[in-house]
């Protein structure tokens, strides 16, 4: 193989496809498809079916979908249906407006029941179609506002999450910055090898080959590049593999591209040839419009010129069909380039002018875009901030401000988690306030509400000098604080200066037989969580020593570091 040779195919660049994926069966937020009656089920394996082969039936399910989903009036069902719909015109069509508003359908419904996954999938497609308009900043934004969704759950998502680090990675090849790039691509690689459920799975893995490959061709490592040819042919020889994704245009230009910088001449004839014969006569989605205009340079480099005049003409109707200026101006360009090295100069002229004409065009299509993309902003943020407040309201107790018992149970199983995990300790406190039935009975409810607001005021008092205690209210007069990461004295020293506090607001009492003062008694219990230790334990060991306190002397605090009271765990125990 010549030098020239070698050098122009590392000269050559040619971004290759982006990806989106679909998970099989389940989703990650709590929705699974099997829940659904058999009708849903049969539709959604047909809708996978014909996605996986890039059917032309494809937006027809998706379109049966929604109207089952309308019937039952499912929004979980209708985000994912109108995701897959938004998919379809995207893959398989040019009806860019219809992609555009069936996206906007399915981040509304999937915004407002919460489904991440599905959520941060449609963020991928956002910056893919933000890229395909030339808005690298826009894309990157995207994509990166579906990382941040993934990271609250990375492993669950993690095939997601290698979609979108492959498409971060396009937006640095695009830009030039191939090195950035493939750190990138490896990652999307490893993440996305994780979730072979994915109906897409091996196609995936296909296109990180490819992306690689073109990478390592632009950084002159022929060894590498022949590396990842060698990983696009095992995965043909695999039974599983469908045959028809070594048919798709990225692929077949990777092969040949790859195989003329190898100089392996009769495969480089095999797929150019082939590659030839489809640019020539199909049409294309808006995805494989950017290969085709590098598959032209390509040729026009190698001497093939008289067919690059062909697939020029015949490109510019799958262009017309999408009408999307960045990409007329892009192909405008490429004229120019063509009628340049054939003197052809009436034909270069006219694609001067088209240039221009679309340049302008680009301009106002992206005040469009930029209309269109700030419109979902606005409206996922007010979705978002009304679900916000939702939450919040579901887990927070109306009387104190304070956590509700949901509150507890879900910011315990996490606290739990991450204290066995690093095998930290972790303490839960109960208190109560002493004799609150007869103070009811002597002051009313509502100066009973009244006490129970101050002493929640002292807890978040208290919760507010360390951001490792959080507290709830438990129910009546009851309240629970967890500590996280604390030894035995500081625990105590914590729950200490919680009980002066309360006696420090001096709440008269006459049903307190000491002091005339409201008071409270805390049972605690502190130690590293074992594996199967869940916040009912704990409570239930913060209970036993509260009960030591009530059956001594109230006002006072005992900590325990077993559930059961015995006398030696009594021995154990701290008081104060």
């Amino acid at each position: 193989m010549s030098v020239s040779a070698f050098s122009l195919a590392m000269d050559i660049g040619i971004a290759v496809k982006f990806l989106y994926s679909s998970n099989l069966e389940s989703w990650s937020w709590g929705m699974n498809i099997l829940d659904y009656d058999l009708e849903v089920q049969a539709l959604n394996k047909e809708l996978l079916t014909a996605r996986a082969n890039m059917s032309g039936s494809y937006i027809a399910i998706c379109n049966r979908l929604i109207r089952k989903a309308k019937e039952v009036d499912d929004i979980p069902l209708l985000g994912y249906s109108y995701y897959f719909l938004a998919d379809a015109y995207y893959m398989v069509s040019t009806e860019y407006r219809k992609f555009n508003s069936s996206l906007l359908k399915a981040m509304e419904y999937l915004q407002t029941c919460g489904e991440n996954m599905y959520l941060a999938r449609c963020y991928n497609l956002l910056g893919i179609d933000a890229l395909s308009h030339g808005n690298f900043e826009l894309s990157l934004d995207f994509f990166m506002s579906g990382v941040k969704l993934c990271n609250d759950d990375e492993d669950e998502l993690s095939a997601v999450f290698g979609l979108l680090e492959y498409n971060i990675g396009q937006i640095y090849y695009e830009i030039g910055e191939v090195k950035k790039a493939l750190p990138y691509i490896r990652s999307a690689y490893k993440h996305i090898r994780r979730d072979k459920k994915d109906s897409l799975y091996y196609r995936n893995l296909l296109f990180c080959y490819c992306f690689q490959a073109d990478c390592y061709m632009l950084l002159d490592k022929p060894t590498s590049v022949k590396n990842c040819l060698l990983g696009i042919k095992r995965l043909e020889d695999d039974p599983k593999v469908n045959r028809e994704y070594f048919q798709d245009i990225p692929v077949l230009d990777i092969r040949m591209r790859g195989n003329y910088l190898l100089g392996n001449k009769e495969e480089f004839e095999k797929y150019s040839d082939i590659l030839s014969r489809l640019i020539q006569t199909n049409k294309f989605p808006l995805d494989c419009v950017e290969d085709i205009f590098g598959i032209c340079r390509f040729f026009m480099r190698i001497g093939r010129v008289d067919e690059v005049v062909y697939i020029v003409k015949n490109i510019e109707r799958s262009i017309n069909d999408m009408n999307i200026s960045y990409l007329k101006k892009k192909h405008a360009k490429l004229k120019c380039e063509l009628y340049s090295m054939i003197k052809d100069e009436k034909n270069k002229v006219k694609a001067l002018e088209e240039f221009y004409l679309y340049s302008v065009a680009q301009e106002k299509d992206s005040i469009v875009n930029y209309k269109f993309f700030t419109d979902i902003r606005t409206k996922l943020s007010a979705i978002e901030q009304e679900n916000y407040r939702l939450l919040k309201r579901a887990e927070t107790d109306s009387l104190t401000g304070l956590g509700n018992r949901y509150g507890l149970n879900k910011y315990a199983d996490e606290a739990f988690e991450k204290a066995y995990s690093e095998q930290k300790s972790l303490a839960v406190e109960i208190l109560d306030v002493d004799n609150f039935k007869q103070y009811n009975d002597t002051y009313g409810h509502q100066a009973g509400d009244v006490c129970l607001k101050k002493i929640a005021e002292a807890i978040a008092h208290k919760c507010s000098s360390d951001k490792n205690i959080h507290a709830f209210r438990y129910g009546g007069d009851e309240f629970v604080l967890i500590y996280e990461n604390m030894t035995d004295d500081e625990v105590m020293n914590h729950a200490m200066e919680l009980r002066d506090r309360v006696n420090e607001l001096k709440i008269e009492s006459k049903a307190q037989k000491e002091g005339n003062i409201v008071t409270i008694s805390q049972g605690i219990r502190n130690s590293i969580p074992r594996e199967a230790t869940k916040l009912w334990d704990y409570m239930y060991a913060a209970d036993n020593a509260l009960y030591e306190v009530k059956e001594h002397k109230k006002g006072e605090i005992v900590m325990l570091h077993k559930a059961v009271i015995s006398q030696e765990s009594l021995e154990e125990a701290q008081y104060s």
